[in-house]
């Protein structure tokens, strides 16, 4: 009995080890099946992205291989296919009239019907006999690669008639037989449009009207435009609504750079930004007498030409100032940036010598100024509104908003009317202009912004401050400063800075005192008013500005 047990416990290993292959052997058949699916996984991955490559190669050698003709076809704007249906139509009209030997009834001054749903249109001069077909050397002539190919002229006027002037000297000159425009012929008018810049004005009342006829008008000039080459220029900057490019354009025999501004692409078009492109530009035109705005070179519906000021902003200079611990110009030099200031603001409020202001700028802060022969130029004038005047007593119409986002830098008034509403009157426009400006100020004599010290306030906190008759406090040195050019800037903030608008000094008034002051402390009858800025560090990015931190 003993070695029969003996002999079935040692059976019962051997099934034992048996049942323990086996469960080996099917783990490692299920590790195998798991690895031998995740191969086939990753090749099927490769097969696919090779697939994907193979079809982007065949597209492009496809491209490649695409003859001009189709593009000319398939990516011509809807006129130009119409106009490309017609003559390839017209075209097997006339080879098929010249084979049956007399000419189609649809060749007798019928038209041809497109057949894409649009209107029929006639073909122009189309031949009514048979002699008026293009004979085999006409054919030739149209099919020679001279006229396959644009030419180059030019249109000049030569002894007192328009002639077209060929740019190869073996060509002969052409005199055009008619004016483009016939003396009895449509003249454009006044009357043919409705302007519409009143339908953007809503915030005065019916009894005010423009003080102008110019505030409400445009002087473009697109000829210009239409004579320059676009697809060669080079992204400067870019804002809210619009976007910069450095223009270059050969005048008078030599590359002179623009700036070409417009509304970014990817916005919508509408009148609100055509109306504001039309301000922009008809502020620069009507200032253009002014050195402390930029000149304009041209106008269109959304594009604008002014001059080129690679020089940077002011904010470029106080980021500079900043990061170097504080600006290195003399007090006399911060009286004259004072100067450009002020003065820029007043040359816009008085266009044309007007004994009150009638246009007002709504958006004075450092990114508007920009820098050229050693002057800082206020520009932007897009949201620049006009100012009515009351029909029945002749004075400033005033308002009760001005349409923008509230921050530390806008004006007492606006700060007043977010805070305290019911203390709140309405306002005469410039006069927010004239406390901005006083913003700017601070910044060139100090180097810090409004209320950055000794604790960073808030737009709700600084505002309390203002409507308690606080200001924002100077440092030490400029607070206890003797210096004539400290002094005489402190004394031109104080006028901005006035808590009643109604007693508030116009900005002419700040730039007469303040050129006044430079007067007396340079003794010169003529001071000049340029300032050569300190170098900036030429690795400073735009990125380590602290303009948001200190400006909510």
């Amino acid at each position: 009995r003993k070695a029969k047990s003996n002999r079935q416990t040692a059976a019962k290993r051997q099934r034992q080890r048996h049942d323990d292959a086996g469960t080996s052997m099917m783990q490692r058949g299920q590790s195998s099946i798991r690895i031998s699916g995740s191969r086939s996984l990753k090749f099927l991955v490769v097969a696919v992205v090779t697939y994907a490559i193979s079809i982007q190669f065949e597209s492009a050698f496809r491209t490649l291989e695409t003859p001009q003709s189709h593009y000319e076809v398939e990516f011509a704007p809807p006129g130009a296919r119409r106009w490309e249906s017609q003559r390839e139509e017209y075209k097997k009209l006339i080879e098929s009239s010249e084979e049956d030997g007399n000419l189609s009834n649809n060749l007798r001054g019928d038209s041809l019907s497109l057949h894409d749903g649009s209107e029929d249109a006639p073909i122009p001069d189309a031949p009514t006999r048979k002699q008026d077909a293009p004979t085999q050397k006409q054919k030739q002539k149209q099919n020679s690669p001279s006229r396959r190919l644009p030419r180059s002229i030019a249109v000049e006027f030569v002894n007192g008639i328009l002639s077209a002037m060929p740019q190869n000297e073996n060509d002969q000159s052409t005199d055009f037989e008619e004016d483009s425009m016939p003396e009895d012929g449509p003249k454009i008018e006044p009357n043919w449009y409705e302007p519409n810049a009143a339908d953007f004005i809503d915030v005065y009342d019916d009894v005010c009207e423009p003080m102008y006829d110019w505030q409400l008008k445009s002087y473009p000039n697109c000829n210009k435009f239409h004579e320059l080459d676009l697809q060669h220029m080079r992204m400067i900057n870019t804002g809210g609504s619009r976007i910069a490019f450095e223009m270059r354009h050969q005048l008078n025999g030599k590359e002179a750079k623009f700036v070409y501004k417009t509304v970014k692409y990817h916005k919508e078009i509408t009148m609100k930004l055509a109306e504001e492109q039309r301000k922009d530009s008809l502020v620069m035109e009507r200032t253009s007498s002014s050195e402390f705005i930029p000149d304009i070179h041209g106008y269109c519906s959304l594009g604008v030409m002014m001059d080129f000021m690679p020089d940077g902003n002011m904010h470029d200079y106080i980021k500079g100032a900043r990061l170097a611990g504080g600006s290195t110009l003399p007090p006399v030099d911060r009286l004259k940036l004072s100067i450009h200031i002020a003065t820029s603001v007043a040359d816009l409020h008085t266009i044309d010598g007007t004994p009150m202001p009638s246009i007002f700028h709504d958006d004075i802060c450092c990114h508007q100024y920009l820098f050229q022969d050693g002057i800082f130029k206020l520009n932007d004038f897009n949201y620049a509104g006009p100012i009515y005047i009351n029909k029945e007593t002749n004075e400033q119409c005033t308002r009760t908003g001005f349409g923008m986002s509230m921050w530390k830098a806008r004006s007492f008034e606006e700060l007043q009317k977010a805070l305290k509403p019911r203390d709140f009157r309405p306002v005469k426009p410039d006069v927010i202009d004239v406390w901005m400006m006083g913003n700017l100020i601070y910044y060139m004599l100090t180097d810090l912004y409004t209320f950055e010290k000794p604790k960073n306030l808030s737009w709700q906190d600084s505002g309390k401050e203002l409507l308690a008759g606080r200001r924002s406090p100077y440092p030490k040195h400029i607070k206890n400063s003797n210096d004539p050019s400290h002094i005489a800037v402190k004394k031109a903030l104080d006028m901005c800075w006035t808590q009643d608008w109604k007693e508030r000094p116009s900005a002419r008034s700040v730039s007469d005192y303040l050129i006044g002051q430079l007067k007396e402390i340079t003794q010169e009858d003529n001071p000049d008013f340029r300032v050569v800025l300190p170098e900036r560090d030429s690795n400073q990015r735009s990125t380590e500005s602290d303009y948001d931190k200190y400006n909510d």
